[in-house]
């Protein structure tokens, strides 16, 4: 056998394929697996008020204390817990990571193929030899499209971050929204929740000079209207309290019963111009960036579909002996021939994707646009209607109060100082409800702007 091998060069073949194999793979580094199995519960209280306070403390993290979670927290404090606990936003930001493994595949060229093979005849005595062929060959057609796929995946990259980004942007904004409506809605408990007690209290000591004599039938009906519209109000305004509360856990992804108490928003009292803010939109919302990163993808997509149409080939080198011990070198190419194909489908079908990106962008800027402009026309609407409430509603309060006294030493008629109290109570409740209103409002033409108001007098 050794004779065999020796007269038909498989040691020769060994030897030239050990010299070229082993070297590569001494070169390359191995991947090695390493395994990451799944979490079966959920991060216990004490983790999550470590991560609220990295939260709170971004600039600072290694200063982090743990929360109180019985402190007054802003909207933006809860906007910025929400972004590092959202589980969502968790899943999501790891496909930044899957975008910057995409770069570093462009960027690899492909692995020279050695392709070797023999040929055994039966009847070695009568003179022939074992055959053998081996050939070195490396494909040239991926130089051609490396920088289309490098400038594709790298514009994806930019894309999938400004994705990730808005996102993060659109879930601080909208537990900011939830944390002015929670407030506001604290607010009008709090009013409701005081005037049940007065109509209880009413309604009890008209419930107690009925049975003395003292008060008429008439009265005492008005008192218990007046107690079951409170309780019912109040009531109402519990549920919404509790249905906003567990919409702001579940945005932030805390735990069902952790308490919250809120700071009072800041309010902006003076709204730009519609179109200074369409202007700021265009320069810098994040998922307009994101569109504009994944059109600059598509171009580069149909460049390389236009790059497809043109022959591929690869070269190599070729050795190889045949059955009368003949043997031979030589170069090698392969040419890919472009008589049908062309590439013409994937050139049609990048064209009339990018063709679709165009159209979902332009989409965008008008929505943009629209919505911002409507924004800030409700939002002046809105001041208008809370600046003369704003004057009158402390007159009617404290009107309210005198008439109460009054009432209770019957100088004043029950009916009188029930429509008054009425009123108050009903304008109070629509100054807060307004007041709600115009802050939801104001952090969502924050939202559409893509930027904090603090920023839309520096920005250009």
């Amino acid at each position: 056998m050794y004779s065999i091998f020796e007269r038909s060069g498989w040691w020769r073949l060994a030897a030239v394929h050990g010299r070229i194999v082993l070297p590569l793979w001494l070169l390359t580094g191995c991947a090695v697996y390493h395994p990451q199995p799944l979490r079966d519960h959920l991060p216990a209280m004490a983790k999550v008020e470590r991560q609220m306070a990295v939260a709170l403390r971004h600039d600072h993290p290694a200063s982090a204390q743990p929360v109180n979670l019985h402190a007054p927290l802003s909207g933006e404090d809860l906007g910025e817990i929400a972004v590092l606990l959202n589980p969502s936003l968790r899943a999501m930001r790891a496909q930044i990571g899957v975008a910057r493994a995409q770069v570093f595949a462009a960027g690899l060229l492909p692995d020279p193929q050695l392709a070797l093979s023999a040929d055994l005849p039966s009847n070695v005595a009568a003179g022939y030899y074992n055959a053998y062929s081996m050939g070195l060959s490396w494909s040239l057609a991926s130089l051609f499209t490396r920088a289309a796929n490098l400038h594709i995946a790298r514009a994806q990259e930019q894309s999938v971050q400004y994705q990730v980004a808005w996102q993060e942007w659109m879930v601080a904004n909208q537990t900011r929204i939830l944390a002015r409506q929670l407030y506001y809605l604290q607010k009008q408990e709090a009013v409701s929740q005081t005037a049940a007690t007065t109509t209880d209290q009413l309604y009890r000591i008209s419930v107690q000079n009925l049975r003395l004599g003292d008060a008429t039938i008439t009265t005492t009906s008005l008192r218990q209207i007046a107690w079951l519209d409170s309780q019912d109000r109040l009531l109402a305004l519990r549920r919404q309290v509790t249905a906003v509360r567990q919409d702001i856990h579940k945005v932030m992804g805390l735990p069902p019963n952790m308490p919250l108490s809120l700071r009072a928003p800041r309010i902006l009292r003076d709204i730009p111009d519609a179109a200074r803010l369409v202007t700021l939109a265009d320069a810098h919302r994040l998922d307009l960036l994101a569109l504009r990163a994944g059109y600059r993808a598509q171009e580069a997509r149909v460049r390389r579909a236009i790059l497809g149409q043109y022959p591929g080939f690869s070269i190599g080198i070729t050795r190889a002996a045949d059955t009368s011990n003949i043997q031979a070198i030589g170069p090698s190419v392969h040419l890919d021939i472009p008589l049908w194909n062309r590439n013409r489908g994937v050139i049609a079908e990048s064209e009339a994707t990018r063709a679709q990106l165009h159209a979902a962008y332009t989409a965008r800027l008008f929505q943009t646009r629209a919505d911002i402009t409507a924004l800030v026309a409700d939002l002046r609407r809105l001041r208008q209607e809370i600046a003369p409430l704003e004057q009158q509603v402390p007159q009617l309060q404290s009107a309210e109060q005198r008439l109460r006294g009054a009432a209770a030493e019957h100088n004043v008629t029950l009916i009188d100082y029930e429509a008054v109290r009425s009123q108050s109570l009903a304008k109070s409740l629509q100054l807060l409800a307004l007041k709600q209103a115009y802050a939801e409002q104001q952090a969502a033409l924050e939202m559409a702007v893509g930027l904090p108001w603090q920023q839309w007098r520096k920005q250009r």
